[in-house]
């Protein structure tokens, strides 16, 4: 069976083949392609769904036959001997069929992702007059996601995707009232299309050998705790300010039609009235009222806003002790990811931004599991072992005009 995303790609130009079609036979020659090639991908996805069904299956069974959970230090240090055993070696034989199955290249060992999103369960095998509890998977993406502010304000997370996830705003949706007998509204509609498409992204690390022969849960949960939050903060910096250039995804800031507020030529300070105008700009584009409306800064942001008067002398400061997680009526949070080196006019290098928006319109995607490569030489006159973990994520705005962003101010 093809891969999914060659008949996304071949769908899509048949499509484009029918609305290009001048003639009558030559749109019907066109609308069968797109029938045929419908079809090919409603099977092509059933398929891919009982496969992840049938792995994630495949992981339960395997755990409750070790009677034990995989075990991530074992993972590293059999990788760097080249040969896994026991339940290490089935998880990383699923990775494998799993990245053949997504058309990837396996660069190392790989856990997949039936793994780390499983949640575990109980194994009803009898011993000692009681019931086996096996534990639960890594459940990386779980733990993934936990650490990002970005999903707490509501963005939404995809893992187990496959190929190029096109994303569908309601800027494509034509409605209109239609007499009887007349045809309804069916001019194009002007929107762009938001596609997300697996980006490779890594994490390296540096363990010595002493810390790898460990067998402690704490040692490892350490280990797993240090590559999480490297790769949350990765994803975070990508989500709200990547650059888009190179392999790294566009993020809200970089992203083009969302909301520009601006303070001044060269900056200036924060203000209550400007704070409000975000959410004016927001909703001037019918994308307030709905998802999840929040606040996103840093801590200088926050900071100036706890000191700053909604107006002079009133003692109303828009952080209020009274209100600390809300600001104008919405919830608000930070991370330092969240640049505070932009400039504008002469204020170089010293400006921060402030987001705000529906963030349910930000999407974070995962393609499969994580890739595990071991390189023993190039610290090894250090005594550590350096670990790349690769993985596929993108992230995307589906709707930029969910958002608008003060990115000129001063502190």
């Amino acid at each position: 069976m093809r891969k999914i995303n060659d008949i996304r790609q071949d769908l899509n130009a048949a499509i484009a083949e029918y609305e290009a079609a001048a003639t009558a036979e030559a749109r019907d020659a066109a609308m069968a392609k797109v029938r045929a090639f419908a079809k090919e991908l409603k099977e092509a996805n059933e398929v891919e769904s009982a496969r992840q069904m049938a792995a994630e299956q495949a992981m339960r069974t395997a755990v409750e036959k070790a009677g034990r959970r995989l075990s991530f230090a074992k993972f590293l240090r059999e990788s760097l001997a080249g040969q896994l055993t026991g339940l290490e070696a089935e998880v990383a034989e699923a990775g494998r069929e799993e990245y053949r199955a997504l058309g990837i290249q396996p660069r190392g060992f790989v856990i997949p992702s039936a793994y780390l999103r499983a949640t575990g369960q109980n194994a009803g095998t009898a011993a000692d007059g009681g019931n086996l509890k096996v534990e639960g998977a890594l459940r990386y993406f779980d733990a993934l996601q936990e650490r990002l502010v970005l999903t707490k304000l509501g963005a939404t997370m995809l893992t187990g995707l496959v190929g190029n996830v096109p994303m569908v705003s309601d800027q494509a949706v034509i409605a209109s009232w239609v007499a009887e007998g007349v045809a309804g509204d069916t001019k194009k509609t002007s929107f762009t299309k938001q596609v997300m498409t697996p980006h490779r992204n890594s994490v390296t690390m540096a363990v010595t050998k002493e810390l790898l022969a460990q067998t402690s849960v704490d040692v490892e949960q350490k280990i797993m705790n240090l590559i999480l939050n490297a790769h949350a903060n990765l994803l975070e910096k990508a989500a709200i300010a990547g650059s888009g250039s190179g392999n790294e995804p566009t993020g809200i800031l970089k992203t083009t039609g969302i909301g520009d507020v601006a303070i001044g030529t060269n900056g200036g300070a924060i203000t209550w009235k400007k704070v409000v105008e975000l959410e004016t700009v927001v909703n001037s584009k019918n994308a307030g009222g709905r998802g999840n409306m929040a606040y996103l800064t840093n801590a200088k942001v926050v900071g100036a806003l706890k000191s700053t008067e909604k107006a002079t002398n009133t003692g109303r400061f828009i952080i209020s002790d009274m209100t600390p997680n809300v600001i104008n009526g919405y919830t608000y949070d930070w991370t330092n990811v969240v640049p505070d080196n932009l400039t504008k006019g002469t204020a170089s290098e010293k400006c921060s931004a402030l987001i705000f928006g529906n963030f349910n319109d930000l999407y974070i995607g995962q393609w499969g599991g994580i890739d595990i490569i071991a390189d023993p030489y190039t610290k090894k006159k250090e005594g550590e072992i350096e670990f790349t973990i690769t993985a596929l994520n993108d992230v995307k705005v589906a709707r930029p005009e969910s958002f608008a962003a003060i990115q000129d101010i001063t502190l």
